[in-house]
């Protein structure tokens, strides 16, 4: 009777809901401190023999970021677009977008009939 209850209100149901996400975030991040090292390693940064005094911040600036992730992690994706892509062709670079937003408006159509189907 009282699950009914609870399940009839979408008020409690998200009050109930986050509880316990955060009682999951606590206790992750209980365990997380717990195993993390103690020990901090300090280096300097590598500037390719150059002193830290000829750069303004200690920090890679967000592009630098964008591109070791396109080189080290998505390198195969990224080369099979360049090549699709650059072609020269302007035409190219429509059908594909076409075909894509064709693509996404089909799959929220159905997404649609789909929600209100089960409605």
């Amino acid at each position: 009777m009282v699950v009914q209850h609870i399940i009839g209100d979408p008020g409690l149901v998200a009050l109930y809901l986050t509880a316990y996400m955060l009682i999951a975030l606590a206790v992750l991040v209980v365990i997380f401190i717990a195993v993390s090292s103690k020990k901090r390693r300090v280096t300097t940064i590598y500037l390719s023999g150059e002193p830290e005094d000829v750069i303004k911040e200690h920090v890679p600036a967000p592009g630098h970021l964008y591109w070791g992730f396109m080189k080290r992690f998505a390198r195969r994706t990224y080369e099979y677009l360049v090549g699709k892509m650059h072609t020269g062709n302007l035409q190219d670079w429509i059908n594909f977008m076409v075909s894509w937003y064709g693509l996404l408006l089909l799959l929220s159509i159905i997404l649609g009939i789909i929600y209100v189907y089960m409605r």
